[in-house]
């Protein structure tokens, strides 16, 4: 005698009946889709979206090595007492907003920075020096400092050595008047 539901077919599998080798019924899957069979824009979107991460990956990891291999100068200025007990600044690049020249952006550490600045006549007899804050180095100046002002005022030039670290930094030397 035949057992209702053993063949194959919906009955046996609505029952949870197995067939005599002890499987499930097949069950009819769902076909595999390959990428190939996807519509031509899914193709395009995903191209797109991974050209994109590539992109921006690359763009970050460059980033990444510039920043910790260079010096990057925001501002600089030169702070001068003009009365006693009020100080007033010489921007050079950067310096509240002001952007005079170019402020060394992404320079190698080590490297050099030239710039000068204006003395005015009205100081005429006194002495100048500039220092600088550490880690910068004050290179050279033309004319060599201590100088007194003339009365037609003084033009200096001077060379800083830039930080030999990688980061970001401002720079606020002191310029003095006596």
């Amino acid at each position: 005698m035949e057992e209702r539901g053993t063949r194959k077919g919906t009955v046996g599998a609505m029952y949870g009946l197995v067939s005599p080798t002890g499987s499930p019924f097949p069950v009819d899957r769902p076909k595999k889709r390959r990428l190939r069979d996807a519509p031509g824009w899914v193709l395009i979107a995903l191209a797109f979206l991974a050209s994109m991460l590539v992109v921006l990956g690359g763009l970050a990891v460059a980033n990444y090595v510039t920043d910790q291999t260079t010096v990057t100068i925001n501002e600089m200025a030169w702070e001068f007492n003009y009365a006693p007990g009020v100080a007033g600044y010489l921007p050079i690049c950067g310096f509240g907003g002001v952007g005079i020249g170019g402020c060394p952006y992404r320079a190698h550490p080590g490297s050099d920075f030239t710039g000068s600045l204006m003395i005015s006549g009205g100081y005429v007899g006194k002495n100048v020096s500039l220092s600088v804050p550490s880690p910068f180095r004050l290179i050279s100046t033309d004319p060599t400092l201590p100088i007194a002002v003339p009365p037609s005022g003084l033009d200096i030039a001077f060379e800083l050595q830039l930080p030999t670290s990688a980061g970001e930094y401002a720079f606020i030397g002191t310029l003095t008047i006596r």
